[in-house]
């Protein structure tokens, strides 16, 4: 490191992590809820519920959440705990390079294009 302090660095790691980061800010008493529908299926978020504490936030989230639906699971997170992206960090999910050719969609818009194609070259009035 020419020129750049340890302390300079650090800083500027921080500033830059500032400003794609951030933490939700909600009340501590707020727990984000996830609901595991069957015994493959991923968590899903289906809601938040305000508890003391865990165990708490467990039997509230079960009361609300699982009357109707079906439920393998329950996770309860401090909401205060969830860190996000910010909006203007949207930019950083682009793909660095054009990869469309990767994926199915383009073959069958490609094939419709086609089809359709043949379509019209054969109508019975050309015939």
């Amino acid at each position: 490191m020419t020129g750049i302090g340890r302390a300079e660095t650090v800083a500027g790691d921080a500033a830059r992590a500032v400003t794609w980061e951030r933490r939700l800010n909600t009340p501590h008493d707020v727990w984000a809820v996830f609901l595991q529908s069957h015994k493959r299926d991923p968590h899903v978020h289906v809601g938040d519920v305000h508890a003391p504490d865990a165990e708490m936030a467990l039997v509230v989230a079960k009361e609300n959440y699982t009357r109707r639906d079906p439920c393998v699971n329950l996770w309860v997170v401090r909401a205060e705990e969830i860190h996000a992206t910010t909006a203007a960090a949207a930019e950083m999910f682009e793909p660095g390079i054009d990869k469309s050719y990767r994926f199915g969609g383009s073959y069958r818009k490609q094939k419709q294009v086609y089809q359709s194609a043949w379509r019209l070259s054969h109508r019975d009035e050309d015939q």
